[in-house]
């Protein structure tokens, strides 16, 4: 077989990674994500009575992802506390009264001194001495905030998806080097790829048990679409453009990256894996809305297919209807045999026959564990560069083809300077205006 080298698409960066590579370096145990030992950034001094240092964790966004972070790295690391939260809206900070029952000693926001609500709450949650900032406010933001905290030299959580554009994920790709240079850590939420079934069925195929990996047809199907955005009529005539969209934001592309990106990402990462993380050289789609949402721009389903340098290839199908089928499932061909993943079950069959087969199911914790051992070890964790930055160049790239409607290659996404919004200074009474749902045919790459 060739060697499944990554396409040099991404400037500068560091993730050309051969199948031999890749092999060893994304075991993806808690010792072997391809880290350095370097000497982290200097912790807060708050000790337990053992003189174990405490992470101080600072959540951006405490919606149900961003409280769900916070409760899967208290329970990750019981050395751990609650140190400030921020939201652009006040109602979800009433979580922290219940993060306060449930984890008791273990939130101290200095009587709510350290909450803050509004759109400059990001910086204020970096500034209050946190060691640790969890990105999980809408997507969009999501490249000011990275930079933000990477500047003020925290480790840092950051939430899926990372980036909607090309523009944006060069900003993240940028700030992920930033902080491994300079010995900060940093996480993504693509949180299969850290739960151990799946962990285990990958080591076996990189260990060669189904042979060289030739192709993978992958799905991720949800039952409708997360957050479904009311009719405008019921819009209340005092609240913005700005303010409405932001409730809603899954349902816009400038916001949420349309649900390739929000939701659909999860099954092309496992796709992306099990291509041992090979940048494609084209890409042509199709998707559009079954079930439209007024108003809203984004569409409700997708489906994608991937050619490789080598000729391999690779097929995405995702889509978010109600009452329809749901499923996410892995089908890896190789030259010895498949490997197969329906979400709870990972299997290796050889010759018609099951080799070998575990269940289990997603392990959010197991990702803050790998992730706080790293810090507390003083070794550099950073799953962007080589890995996470290619899945989202992948998902916008299959976005784009959908889109337009044409064959896309890699050096054509990548020279794109499609900036979907500009975060920096909006508020609520930024003006609002989603562009038109796209027309295959019709809608230009750009």
């Amino acid at each position: 077989m060739k060697d499944y080298s990554l396409s040099n698409v991404l400037p500068d960066s560091q993730a050309q990674v051969t199948r031999r590579n890749f092999v060893k370096n994304a075991a993806l145990s808690t010792a072997a994500i391809g880290l350095a030992p370097l000497v982290f950034p200097s912790l807060a001094s708050a000790q337990d009575a053992a003189g174990k240092p405490k992470l101080k964790v600072g959540v951006v966004g405490l919606g149900g992802r961003g409280s769900g972070a916070v409760i899967d790295i208290l329970r990750a690391d019981p050395d751990t506390i609650l140190w400030a939260a921020g939201d652009i809206f006040e109602a979800p900070m009433k979580q922290i009264s219940s993060l306060q029952k449930s984890f008791s000693g273990r939130v101290d926001t200095d009587g709510g001194k350290r909450e803050f609500i509004g759109f400059d709450a990001y910086q204020k949650v970096i500034d209050s001495g946190a060691d640790i900032i969890l990105l999980t406010t809408t997507p969009a933001f999501r490249p000011l905030h990275f930079a933000a905290a990477v500047a003020a030299g925290k480790h840092v959580f950051v939430e899926k998806p990372f980036a909607l554009d090309i523009p944006g994920l060069k900003s993240i790709v940028e700030s992920a080097k930033k902080a491994q240079a300079n010995g900060q850590s940093v996480l993504t939420g693509l949180v299969w790829r850290y739960s151990p079934h799946l962990m285990e069925l990958h080591k076996r195929i990189q260990d060669g048990a189904i042979g060289d990996v030739l192709s993978t047809s992958s799905m991720y199907c949800g039952g409708g679409r997360p957050n479904k955005m009311p009719n405008m009529k019921y819009k209340p005539p005092t609240m913005s453009d700005m303010e409405w969209a932001q409730r809603y934001w899954q349902n816009f592309l400038e916001l949420g990256g349309d649900g390739a990106l929000e939701f659909m990402i999860h099954g092309i990462d496992r796709m992306s894996w099990a291509m041992n993380d090979a940048m494609p050289v084209k890409c042509f789609a199709n998707g559009g809305n079954i079930v439209p949402v007024e108003g809203a721009n984004a569409w409700d389903n997708f489906s994608m297919r991937y050619e490789y340098a080598d000729g391999r290839s690779a097929n995405f199908f995702g889509r978010q209807i109600p009452r329809t089928f749901a499923a996410g499932t892995d089908d890896i061909i190789g030259t010895k045999g498949r490997a197969f993943f329906d979400g709870g079950t990972a299997s290796i069959i050889v010759n018609g026959k099951t080799t070998w087969q575990t269940t289990g199911d997603l392990d959010y914790v197991n990702e803050h564990k790998i992730f706080t051992q790293h810090i507390r070890s003083g070794k550099v964790f950073n799953d962007i560069i080589g890995k996470f930055e290619i899945t989202h160049a992948i998902s916008i790239m299959g976005r784009e083809a959908a889109y337009t409607g044409q064959l896309l290659t890699d050096k054509q996404l990548m020279s794109s300077t499609n900036l979907l919004i500009e975060t920096k200074g909006m508020d609520f009474n930024t003006p609002f205006t989603p562009r038109p749902c796209a027309e295959p045919g019709k809608t230009k790459f750009s």
